[in-house]
């Protein structure tokens, strides 16, 4: 614990944990546990009403403007609240003005670019940085037809990918390669909405974004930054594939050492990214394309750790982990200048995190969504359909390259499932 708080007489250093859900909670109350942290869990608007009569005991955000009030009755003399952290992107609005409010010092004040796709990329073309073509669109006609007629006829082969402005893990993400495909595509979602739960940021009228098509490998930028410092806590490298009728189908993370004049390329405009979206304090997840042209953005969740179960893997290749880092930030100086500003030109192991599962040599955890005889699983299209994961370690790389191939390769015969028909189609 800080010295600071014996000398004022405060028994508690305490984390304000927005929305704490999955394994990230356990990693997080783990950490501030080992830190001498006391973390109090609260929940969104939209997770609280989601909540409601079935869980007792849930603490849900004070309304806007009462931030102050609620904090007083919530600590009173027993602890000072040092950080406002988020473990889901429907909360993030919420965190982000509960640290505004609470910890006026150590947040980033508001910015609804930091969540909104749209005003995201408008924020960094503003900036001067590189930034998808895009358009939003409520009518398809008027609005998307031209745009995506305008953006096939470009010699650039590349499609057009159909998304929700606000959204999480590729839910309803599409990809068409013709106006006709788009049309389609577009119709459908602006006919049923995707959108995260509602609370501080308020959805208008149904619309959806358009964007160019990002070629390139997709890279991961994971962050944290103390006051306008952004350190590079982790660099990740997808795989992706079409599958099941979905373009970005997740196959792998592999983490990964920063030793190329690319990868502090990569890690640059990370930061530049950062800096256009006003983000001084916390953690970030940065998915970043890397085309020969340079890096792109595909988006940022500032206020969110990686959606990975990553603590592993990052302790044991790097020898620290985000978790812990954000901790550096907000409270502790001298380890946050101990904190590399970015990951070795040599990882201490090679690992790389599976969706799928298998008895290998490197095989050192893994989970499925289903587990019992009976249990109901969907094709994958997005993360939020994965079947389960597998994490491999070992400290020879050939190892886990060989491990991950078998995986591959395992991979239709994992389970054993028949078809049932539903009201959305075959699961």
């Amino acid at each position: 614990m800080n010295p600071l708080f014996r000398l004022l007489g405060l028994s508690r250093a305490i984390i304000l944990y927005v929305d704490p859900t999955g394994y990230e909670r356990g990693r997080v109350l783990e950490t501030c546990a080992a830190r001498h942290f006391h973390v109090v869990e609260v929940f969104s608007p939209p997770f609280a009403s989601r909540f409601s009569g079935e869980v007792e005991g849930v603490l849900a955000a004070p309304e806007a403007g009462e931030e102050c009030t609620w904090a007083e009755t919530l600590t009173g003399r027993r602890g000072r609240i040092v950080a406002v952290c988020c473990g889901s992107d429907d909360g993030l609005a919420t965190a982000e003005r509960l640290a505004a409010a609470l910890t006026p010092r150590c947040s980033n004040g508001i910015n609804v670019a930091r969540r909104d796709k749209y005003l995201m990329h408008e924020a960094l073309r503003a900036a001067g940085l590189r930034a998808a073509q895009q358009r939003v669109v409520s009518r398809w006609e008027e609005e998307g037809e031209p745009f995506v007629r305008e953006l096939l006829a470009a010699p650039l082969e590349r499609g057009v990918v159909c998304k929700p402005r606000r959204g999480q893990a590729s839910i309803r993400v599409s990809l068409a390669d013709s106006v006709a495909t788009a049309g389609r595509q577009c119709r459908a979602l602006l006919a049923a909405p995707v959108a995260l739960l509602r609370g501080d940021d308020e959805a208008g009228s149904p619309s959806v974004l358009l964007q160019e098509e990002l070629r390139g490998r997709e890279w991961v930028v994971d962050s944290v930054s103390r006051d306008g410092e952004h350190k590079v806590v982790a660099l990740w490298r997808y795989s992706k594939a079409s599958l099941n009728g979905a373009p970005f189908v997740n196959l792998c993370d592999e983490l990964r050492p920063a030793n190329d004049a690319d990868d502090e390329a990569l890690m640059e405009y990370a930061r530049r990214v950062l800096d256009a979206l006003g983000v001084r304090w916390g953690p970030a997840h940065l998915e970043i394309k890397r085309p020969a042209s340079g890096p792109v953005l595909v988006e940022a969740n500032v206020g969110r750790w990686n959606g990975v179960d990553f603590k592993l893997l990052a302790d044991a290749c790097l020898g620290y982990n985000a978790y812990e880092a954000t901790l550096d930030a907000f409270t502790d100086r001298r380890r946050w200048e101990a904190l590399p500003a970015t990951p070795p030109p040599a990882l201490g192991g090679a690992g790389r995190h599976a969706e799928e599962l298998a008895e290998l040599p490197s095989l050192v955890r893994f989970e499925t969504e289903a587990t019992d005889p009976g249990d109901r699983v969907k094709r994958t299209v997005d993360l939020d359909t994965c079947a389960g994961l597998a994490v491999l370690l070992h400290a020879d790389a050939a190892q886990v390259e060989a491990d991950y191939a078998r995986l591959r390769a395992l991979q239709p015969t994992l389970f054993e499932v028949e078809s049932v028909e539903t009201g959305d189609g075959v699961a």
